[in-house]
């Protein structure tokens, strides 16, 4: 332990655009935060890009770069960090992709990507896929995310990334499914993507006659016969935190991608089933569980909250206040529970989600860190508006990385 301790909520999509039936306000500008108000006049705030000014990111992207990691540098791709967070270790050789259980019809056409947002039965319609054989000795890893998501890894020696998705990114009568290609002219590339064709011949034989599909016809639901594999990469050589700069660190997390991210970068996860990725997800119980990290005596605790992001993709500014208004009460918690003369206490989030966009933007992210050693903007007020005159507006998420760190006494020096 370093003297001091550092707590992080992450309020995933937090950031948002003015809405005019909240007057030209933000969700979180509407929202009263009180305890989000105590602590942003604590310390500084401001607007942080996530990545690079404008451009947006995904929930990999924006995760890594809030722990400090150039994704250019050690950026996976989607597909490894789904198999983390399904809990299969990649070995060097394996690649790994992004799967969805999806509906073909008997002309092989994509009907459904989603197979009618399949929620029971992937677990067993993985196991069918789980040690499949394919030609050559290549073996098959499948293990179920949330919902009709599914890690898939080829594993063995000589595969490559250069082949294209099977995922047609859109669904219809006429929408054929495709066949994987290579991307290049090597030999690793053009066998690969046979293994892939093959798998996906071979999911269809072992997922059409399942008995979940035969469940799901009776009920007139779509089955979920066939996955679909986008995000290929392979995993890549990540220093993590811990071992960086001498620290233990923590995540409380219920959406599964973020945990394999955390695992990924070295923290040590904490869930349980009352953490979901969903809007209805235990907050109060994650922020008892983020308070218990830090006096185990965790140096850098981060807790995840998934709603907000879920409000912006679905359009919906009161739900999402809703949810902002119960992660001001996470706040409330640590005010009242944690010891503030020795706890550095930050918010931000992995990207904007606008409600009216109905997806992730570029615009920076409301972000704050607060404690009894950091410079005061004398901000009183948790807004984008508000925060737009802060000391952290126009820094990324990995210089406010490194500015927790620096509260916390451990970043390096540069030079003499």
């Amino acid at each position: 332990m370093n003297g001091k301790q550092g707590l992080l909520l992450i309020a995933d999509g937090l950031g948002d655009r003015p809405i005019p039936e909240l007057g030209g306000r933000t969700p979180l500008e509407q929202a009263a935060t009180p305890n989000m108000d105590f602590f942003a006049a604590r310390g500084l705030c401001g607007n942080v890009h996530p990545y690079k000014p404008g451009i947006p990111v995904g929930t990999d992207v924006g995760h890594l770069v809030i722990f400090g990691f150039d994704p250019d540098e050690v950026y996976p791709g989607r597909g490894p960090l789904e198999a983390f967070s399904a809990g299969i270790m990649m070995g060097p050789d394996d690649i790994a992709f992004r799967g969805n259980f999806a509906t073909v019809d008997e002309r092989s056409h994509v009907l459904d990507r989603r197979a009618g947002r399949i929620a029971s039965g992937t677990r067993e319609l993985a196991a069918a896929l789980d040690g499949m054989q394919l030609g050559g000795g290549a073996r098959v890893l499948a293990k179920p995310l949330t919902e009709h998501r599914v890690a898939i890894v080829f594993r063995q020696a000589g595969l490559s990334t250069a082949v294209t998705p099977t995922d047609p990114n859109v669904a219809g009568h006429e929408v054929a499914l495709p066949a994987c290609t290579p991307t290049d002219g090597s030999a690793e590339a053009a066998r690969t993507a046979s293994l892939v064709n093959e798998f996906t011949t071979l999911c269809r034989q072992h997922l059409d006659p399942h008995p979940v599909n035969r469940q799901r016809r009776a009920e007139g639901k779509p089955p979920a016969n066939v996955v679909l594999l986008r995000g290929v990469g392979r995993t890549s050589s990540v220093v993590p935190i811990g071992c960086q700069f001498k620290l233990t660190c923590a995540c409380v997390a219920g959406d599964l991608t973020v945990l394999g991210i955390a695992r990924l970068v070295g923290l040590e996860t904490f869930h349980n089933k009352s953490f979901t990725g969903g809007i209805r997800s235990d907050l109060q119980a994650k922020a008892r569980q983020a308070i218990d990290c830090v006096r185990q005596g965790f140096d850098w605790t981060v807790v995840h909250v998934k709603g907000p992001d879920l409000c912006g993709h679905d359009g919906n500014p009161l739900e999402k206040i809703r949810i902002i208004e119960d992660i001001d009460g996470m706040f409330g918690l640590f005010r009242r529970h944690l010891d503030l003369d020795r706890t550095i206490i930050s918010l931000t989030g992995d990207h904007s989600t606008p409600c009216e966009k109905g997806d992730h933007s570029g615009d920076p992210v409301p972000t704050f860190i607060s404690g009894p050693t950091v410079r005061r903007d004398g901000i009183a007020v948790t807004g984008e508006s508000s925060f737009r005159t802060g000391s952290l507006s126009g820094l990324t998420a990995r210089d406010v990385f490194r500015t927790q760190l620096d509260q916390l006494n451990v970043m390096p020096k540069r030079g003499a």
